[in-house]
């Protein structure tokens, strides 16, 4: 939100027309109009929206009518409720995805500052074959129970088996709301699908990749955070916020200490193990059934 404050012109006849007492106090007069601008910054802040933007929808027929450029640079951060909380989302791509519904042709990506919550990215499968996933989880992002969860709107989240061998997650997490029920619902209304890809491991799953086209909300790949390929990655492109950017640009923070944060990707070469970002920034990676830092993106379309 902006508004513009201008002082009238207070001529001595204006305020005798008007039925004011002279003289004035016009210091009272400079410590009201300071205290009203401060308000008003101060609301424009938690709304997280820029001069000019007073709103999601606004932002939304910006970015729709391609002239996101002209008000938005990247690494400009919005804020907006999540939960009883106000989180920060920092924009990290435009017009870098493609709309799933073909009749837009614009995006503005963004992707919270720091993390949310520690999350399992999935649970072990203990009727599995393969005995890393029995013990570890399945690194496999199509399945897992991390990208069901965070595109639930569901009052309580259900999960959904994907597999003849997938097991529920843990974690109190998962017994809440899904995260679309949580995110301010001005901005879950103005988000949409996008077309992404993920590398499938080499170990279990036959390498190559999987597509998906469903998700309004997702989790970044290796090559999307700027930490270089692994596994088959095409159409796989660097966000430019993450171009060429230091390992301390990528730390995130939980509770005001640096904490690993998930990626969608796996290490190809296992069937348990899921590529992250450490707390230095580089790349990472821990076994599925680990809880560590959310750290989603979403597009606006």
């Amino acid at each position: 939100m902006y508004v513009n404050l201008t002082k009238p012109a207070l001529t001595d006849d204006v305020l005798q027309t008007m039925g004011v007492d002279l003289p004035i106090n016009f210091q009272k007069i400079e410590d009201a109009f300071a205290k009203l601008t401060n308000e008003i910054i101060a609301i424009k802040n938690r709304a997280g929206m820029f001069p000019g933007i007073m709103s999601w929808p606004t932002l939304q027929s910006i970015v729709r009518s391609g002239e996101a450029g002209k008000y938005i640079e990247i690494g400009d951060i919005f804020i907006a409720r999540y939960g009883d909380a106000f989180v920060a989302w920092r924009v990290i791509g435009i017009d870098h995805d493609t709309p799933v519904d073909s009749q837009y042709t614009h995006s503005l990506t963004i992707q919270t500052v720091d993390c949310l919550a520690d999350i399992q990215f999935d649970a072990p499968e203990p009727t599995n074959p393969d005995e890393n996933r029995q013990e570890y989880g399945n690194n496999r992002y199509l399945h897992s129970a991390i990208k069901q969860w965070l595109n639930s709107n569901e009052d309580t989240f259900q999960w959904v088996s994907q597999h003849q061998y997938d097991a529920p997650p843990s974690g109190s997490i998962y017994e809440g709301p899904g995260f679309l029920k949580l995110l301010d619902p001005d901005l879950a209304a103005v988000i949409g699908a996008v077309n992404k890809q993920v590398a499938r491991n080499t170990a279990t799953d036959g390498g190559g990749q999987d597509l998906f086209s469903d998700d309004k909300v997702f989790l970044l790949s290796r090559v999307e955070a700027g930490l270089g390929t692994e596994g088959v990655t095409d159409g796989e492109v660097v966000y430019p916020y993450y171009d060429g950017i230091s390992d301390a640009g990528r730390i995130k923070l939980l509770n005001g200490s640096p904490r690993i944060w998930w990626l969608r990707s796996p290490f190809v070469s296992y069937s348990r193990s899921v590529r992250n970002v450490s707390t230095g920034g580089t790349v990472y990676y821990t076994t599925a059934r680990d809880a560590t830092g959310l750290a989603p993106a979403c597009c606006i379309i």
